[in-house]
């Protein structure tokens, strides 16, 4: 599943063109390395999001195969770290 689909479906992100921006300005990270939107998740990797107020990585558990309900959505991700930044340098959401 695309990048960008799945940040969508599993309610770390609102829209995909939120994750297009993010990708494109460099605050979503893919093992530490800039990502395309595009890029095809397998599982297991991990993502760093930068927010405008904090940083987080997460841990690619699973590729939903449909639509996510709010509830489930953290079954698909677990979170390995979160970290207060500087309200400037994160992803304006």
């Amino acid at each position: 599943m695309r990048l960008d689909l799945w940040l969508g479906k599993v309610c770390l992100l609102k829209t995909r063109s939120q994750a297009k921006n993010g990708c494109q300005s460099g605050k979503i990270l893919l093992d530490g390395k800039a990502v395309k939107e595009s890029y095809t998740l397998r599982g297991d990797e991990v993502l760093t999001i930068a927010f405008s107020h904090k940083e987080i990585r997460v841990k690619v558990l699973a590729i939903p195969a449909g639509n996510v309900a709010k509830k489930s959505a953290s079954e698909y991700y677990e979170i390995l770290e979160e970290i207060p930044i500087d309200p400037k340098s994160g992803l304006d959401l």
